[in-house]
């Protein structure tokens, strides 16, 4: 995995965007890299970015959410609305670009963060979700969060208070350094999961206990057995008795049910028989007299039917009697109206010939003045569109009257027109001049506002000139306050020289206290050979405020120095400035000959008519010419719209004229609304009516040759059935009819009757059916009801009894069944558990505790190994002479110890190492976690934050050397961020990172 470039905007102090490409010359060709600035000038903002854009995650916050941000104010720079970290890296799988962002919405509040993650060569992102993102790029790098943190971003502190903490100590920071915190659990856990088993187990145990209890004696046993033998005995004796007198029982409810049902069933016959006595007398003489009629049935009913056709025929011939009456009536009512309206007498067959001419004469004028009509429409809408430009319409007003109007409006356009003084040029119409002066008025304007233009950069050249020259006032105060600074500088600068060397003297004489004290009275001075030693016990005095004033008089340089550099830096931003305003006024002087030269020869023609006017006023009178020529354009064109339209109205007129001669004549044959309807009307009717007479008149003689032919058909069956009736007992063919019921009648009645002659039958034996069941019933025990349900409640009482001593009985063999079963079960389960158990058992004794102590002591034992090797695979790269180890069972187990090769192997504590040793040890050790936390994955990118300070040069060089043989030799991009000016001469490329006044800062790649 590498990082190829990290893309960045508003983060922490780095305000703005920010690109570094790590992948791009010079970052990736000058070896190891060095990211330097001041503190808080924003190099782990750098890491932080990284974290951001691959994981969400900051090594200084663990958790990155808008209400982290809002209560910290961390990650987004202050005053800012969105922030990002975009991170391109390449892996096995290919290219990818990931992207963290967050941004505030309209009411200033932070929305969620987002995280995609973009496919360089598919050129598609991989989720809308941002878990599914994170958990996609963890695969792709093949490192969680923790792992990417150890192997790729180092930083040696941690390793430094490693290296001299005690075991405890020791171990709870390799936790936190390695992420091992798994085996505190693990061994919690198994700990836990034996003392809940453990539980278990003694809790069935008492439970099994409990259950021995409650078992029955052998004795108990026994005798429930042969009591249950006993009651099962009794209860089948009671159930057979008890079922041999319920079916006497059933028995006797069953003659009770027939011995009343027979009682009901007797009453019904009573009830039948009377029905059908009182039926046959109400109906039998009827039914008697129509069966008489039976034998000249069909003859009686054709003659019947031959009386009521004949009825029939009758009515038919009264009623197209009547109706002929009326259609000659009607007949003459129409032709009363066709002859007023033909205004003549007309004969029958030439009505409809006299219609047909009188309409086609109508339709003749109707369809002249309609066609008036639509030329007068036509030529009032020609009209119309002529009187649009004058704004008028014509609609119902009298031609005379609107006639004169026009003429009226001719006769002031006309004046109008000799009115205005325009004067036209010979070769040239109206519209040519007109779209002429309005060119000339268009590039009239483009030259005033050209004009304006050059105004304004004359009024602009002004005002630069008037600031150029303040500006260059204000830079010639300059020199004079620069070296009065210097001299100011210059004068402290020597007073903390005079200090610094009586500091240096004070310091000569602590060192020779010793030496005087060993001075000795009238004994000679080992130095000078003196006698006397007078400062053997005066000494002079000295000034304890030394260290105050030379400290104070550096605070003063520095204040002054910063003066002075700030006076510089105004003197050069102010010289630039003025030089930009020369460069400014030299362009704009410029421009303005260029301007003013060309307007001169774009509008040298109106320049020329001009004559003392300005552009204002010359646009003012080019404006008044157009707007007469548009007046006169106008009225020329209402004096042509006026002219049209009076010859139009005149031929209106005529129109009008002949209209009216058409609807006189029109009048004159038919004033009404609609000829051609009535005359339809009146033609519909006329043929109707005659058909009708002839149709009534043809029905009417058919109708009574029907009626002659039926009366001889009524006497010739008259005369076949007097002797059929004669011979019944009837006297006539009348009496024979009223003796006749309707056939639907007489079979409804005789079929009653038979059905209640049938239904007395079956009722007789039912009755009869029921007094054999009777006799058929056998009584073993009893023949009172009463008797037998009193026995069998009794026996059911007792059986109810022997049944609850039974149950009883069962209940405690079944439970004691059960608590065996439940005995075995739970035998069998501790069995299981004890088995299953053995194995956590053995593991509580190895690794188990209450807080995981041991397990987790364990496993960072053999991490402290693996790291320590790892470690020192690495440290004889950076120095040959060190190697670490861990304690000897002689040695204190609180510390680690550092073998010394070139003493012979001399093992001492690391705590006796110094400073720059402490460096390279932890290096080491930081080196030896990221090849740990990476081994199945190839780091390409890797940063070393701070601890280079503590390095003497020479043990610099060679931890240099060695990261710079580790980045040529695993094509690592190293980069190593510190303050240390040394690293700034040593390595040339470098990310530089500047903070400025507003406390924002800027980065800048150098190569």
């Amino acid at each position: 995995m590498k990082i190829e470039s990290l893309h960045f905007k508003n983060i922490n102090s780095l305000k703005g965007e920010h690109e570094i490409n790590f992948d791009e010359t010079p970052l990736n060709t000058g070896g190891l890299f060095a990211i330097i600035g001041p503190t808080g000038s924003g190099k782990s903002t750098l890491l932080d970015a990284i974290c951001l854009g691959l994981y969400g995650r900051t090594p200084r916050i663990s958790s990155v959410t808008k209400n982290k941000i809002e209560q910290d104010g961390s990650i987004l720079t202050k005053h800012q609305k969105e922030a990002y970290a975009k991170v391109k890296f390449s892996c096995n799988s290919g290219t990818f670009i990931s992207t963290w962002s967050i941004s505030t919405n309209r009411n200033g509040k932070l929305r969620d963060h987002d995280m995609n993650l973009w496919d360089t060569q598919t050129e598609k992102y991989y989720s809308e979700k941002k878990t599914e993102n994170q958990e996609e790029i963890e695969r792709l790098i093949g490192l969680s969060y923790d792992q990417f943190v150890k192997s790729v971003l180092l930083s040696q502190g941690e390793f430094a208070t490693l290296l001299k903490s005690n075991e405890k100590e020791r171990s709870e920071l390799l936790e936190k350094i390695t992420n091992t915190s798994i085996y505190r659990q693990i061994g919690r856990k198994v700990f836990e999961k034996y003392n809940h088993l453990k539980s278990k187990i003694s809790k069935q145990k008492n439970l099994l206990e409990d259950l021995q209890k409650k078992l029955l004696s052998t004795e108990d046993l026994e005798s429930n057995n042969l009591e249950k033998e006993k009651l099962e005995s009794e209860e089948k004796h009671q159930e057979l008795k008890i079922t041999q007198q319920e079916k006497d029982l059933e028995k006797l409810k069953s003659k009770e049910k027939l011995d009343q049902e027979l009682i009901k069933e007797s009453q019904n016959l009573s009830k039948f028989e009377s029905e059908f006595d009182g039926f046959q007398k109400k109906y039998a003489e009827e039914l008697r007299k129509h069966a008489k009629t039976l034998d000249f049935d069909e003859e009686l009913k054709d003659y019947n039917a031959l009386a009521e056709k004949r009825e029939t025929l009758s009515e038919s011939i009264n009623d197209l009697k009547e109706n002929q009456s009326r259609i000659h009536n009607e007949i003459e009512a129409v032709k009363n109206k066709i002859e007023s309206l033909l205004k003549a007498k007309v004969e029958d067959a030439e009505v409809e010939k006299k219609l047909n001419s009188l309409l086609k004469v109508y339709q003749t004028l109707n369809n002249e003045r309609i066609l008036k009509r639509n030329d007068y429409a036509s030529k009032k809408e020609f009209l119309n569109k002529e009187l649009e430009i004058l704004e008028l319409k014509f609609q119902k007003q009298s031609i005379s009257e609107f006639e004169n109007f026009l003429k009226t409006q001719l006769k002031t356009t006309e004046e109008g027109i000799k009115n205005l003084s325009v004067k036209l040029e010979a070769d040239k119409t109206l519209e040519e001049t007109l779209k002429a002066k309005n060119q000339f008025l268009n590039q009239l304007k483009e030259a005033k506002y050209d004009e304006k233009s050059i105004q304004e950069l004359e009024k602009q050249i002004s005002k630069t000139q008037t600031i150029f020259l303040k500006e260059r006032e204000e830079l010639s105060k300059f020199p004079e306050l620069i070296t009065s600074k210097q001299t100011i500088l210059e004068g402290l600068e020597k007073d903390l020289n005079h200090l610094e060397l009586k500091k240096e003297n004070q310091n000569l004489r602590f060192q020779v206290d010793e030496l005087r004290k060993q001075l000795k009275e009238n004994e000679p001075c080992p130095v000078c050979g003196s006698t006397e030693h007078p400062y053997s016990e005066h000494m002079p005095h000295i000034d304890s405020e030394l260290d105050k004033k030379i400290k104070e008089q550096k605070l003063q340089i520095k204040s002054v120095s910063d003066e002075l550099s700030k006076l510089k830096a105004e003197k050069a931003s102010k010289s630039k400035r003025i030089a930009d305003f020369e460069n400014e006024l030299e362009t704009s002087k410029h421009n303005l000959e260029l301007k003013k030269k060309g307007f001169a020869e774009n509008y040298a023609g109106i320049i020329s008519e001009l004559d003392g006017k300005s552009l204002e006023e010359f646009e003012v009178s080019v404006e008044k010419l157009i707007e007469s020529l548009e007046k006169l354009k106008q009225l020329q064109a209402d004096e042509r719209a006026l002219e049209n339209s009076l010859s139009i109205l005149e031929e209106l007129d005529e129109i009008r004229t002949k209209g009216s001669q058409l609807k006189a004549e029109m009048i004159e044959l038919y004033d009404g609304d609609n000829l051609e309807e009535l005359i339809s009307d009146l033609k519909s009717s006329w043929v109707k009516l005659k058909s009708g007479i002839e149709h009534t008149s043809q029905s009417l003689l058919k109708e009574k040759e029907n009626a002659k032919r039926v009366k001889d058909e009524i006497l010739k069956l008259q005369s076949d059935l007097d002797p059929k009736i004669k011979a019944s007992e009837f006297s006539s063919i009348a009496e024979a009819n009223s003796s006749r019921m309707k056939s639907a009648d007489y079979q409804a009645l005789s079929q009653k009757l038979n059905e209640l002659n049938e239904r007395v039958q079956i009722q007789k034996e039912k009755i009869k059916g029921l007094k054999n069941q009777i006799q058929n019933l056998n009584f073993k025990f009893f023949t009172d009801k009463h008797e037998a349900e009193k026995s069998i409640q009794e026996l059911k009482e007792a059986l109810q009894e022997t049944k609850h001593k039974l149950e009883e009985v069962k209940r405690k063999l079944k439970n004691n069944r059960e608590l065996l079963e439940e005995l075995k079960t739970i035998e069998k389960e501790i069995s299981e558990e004890l088995k299953a158990n053995k194995k956590w058992e053995i593991l509580n004794k190895l690794i188990g505790d209450a807080t995981g102590t041991e397990f987790n002591k364990f496993a960072q034992d053999l991490s402290l190994q693996r790291l320590i090797h790892l470690g020192n695979k690495r440290l004889k790269h950076l120095n040959e002479r060190y190697e670490l180890d861990r304690y000897l069972p002689s040695e204190d187990k609180d510390q680690l110890y550092v073998i010394d090769n070139h003493m012979g192997g001399l093992r001492r504590s690391v705590k006796t190492l110094s400073g720059g040793e402490t460096f390279l040890m932890s290096l080491a050790l930081a080196l030896g976690l990221s090849d740990l936390a990476s081994r199945n994955v190839e780091i390409n990118s890797l940063f070393i934050d701070e601890g280079f300070g503590t390095l003497d040069p020479e043990t610099l060089d060679v931890t240099l050397d060695t990261l710079e043989r580790l980045q040529a030799e695993s094509n690592k991009i190293i980069g190593i961020i510190s303050h240390v000016s040394t690293l700034k001469e040593r390595i040339q490329t470098q990310i530089v990172l500047d903070r400025n006044a507003q406390g924002y800062s800027q980065l800048e790649v150098i190569g």
